[in-house]
């Protein structure tokens, strides 16, 4: 009897390492994979693909206060934090383009005039911009105004005649006001792109939903 009961104690010393090991195996089995959060980097380099210009739209992007917290598929709260950005920085620039205007008394260059205009524009869709809200359709409705006062001007005079073409006869007023467009056009195509995956365009006017 003790030679029996001394095996099955042997036995079983040598069966509980192998227990443990398959209910390891087991519980690893059932788990999850964890993925590792997209960088900031990451996330701004897909955000800015609609960009023309990638390098100052990964920089303007990232300056944007909270998206750094922002997770790289929520279309809804990019495109709100870059909505709200380009309505601060249109006042900002509206301001400092409408000074100049008055310094030139009648006799602005052609880009000062251009960017002026783009900046009016996208200031008058922006008096009806909405505060911070989980609904897009308000948004929405802001990202067809702006699509509409730039149908037939897209890229803007401003973007496409000024922006990295200022003479070197240009105040640095007036690069800064070209640049402070740039910047806010290339917010608004983000959030544009944004709204698209939230609000998908009709068909059947498939391209008259970008900037």
């Amino acid at each position: 009897m003790a030679s029996s009961s001394s095996s099955n104690h042997s036995f079983l010393l040598l069966l509980f390492p192998l227990l443990l090991l398959l209910s390891m195996v087991v519980v690893n089995s059932g788990s999850a994979p964890t993925t590792t959060p997209a960088t900031m980097a990451e996330k701004c380099q897909d955000w800015c693909r609609v960009a023309s210009d990638s390098p100052s739209c990964i920089k303007v992007i990232g300056s944007i206060p909270g998206i750094q917290e922002v997770d790289i598929n929520n279309a809804g709260k990019i495109a709100e934090l870059c909505l709200h950005f380009a309505a601060n920085k249109t006042t900002e620039a509206k301001g400092a383009a409408d000074t100049l205007l008055v310094a030139a008394k009648g006799k602005p260059s052609s880009c000062l005039e251009a960017c002026a205009t783009n900046i009016k524009s996208m200031a008058d869709v922006l008096v009806n911009l909405p505060s911070g809200q989980d609904d897009m359709n308000p948004y929405f409705t802001f990202i067809k105004g702006v699509r509409a006062k730039f149908k037939h001007e897209r890229p803007p005079a401003c973007e496409k005649n000024c922006w990295n073409k200022t003479s070197s006869s240009s105040s640095a007023d007036e690069t800064s006001i070209v640049d402070k467009f740039h910047d806010i056009w290339t917010v608004v195509k983000v959030a544009n792109m944004q709204i698209n995956y939230v609000v998908p365009w009709p068909e059947s006017d498939n391209g008259d939903n970008l900037l």
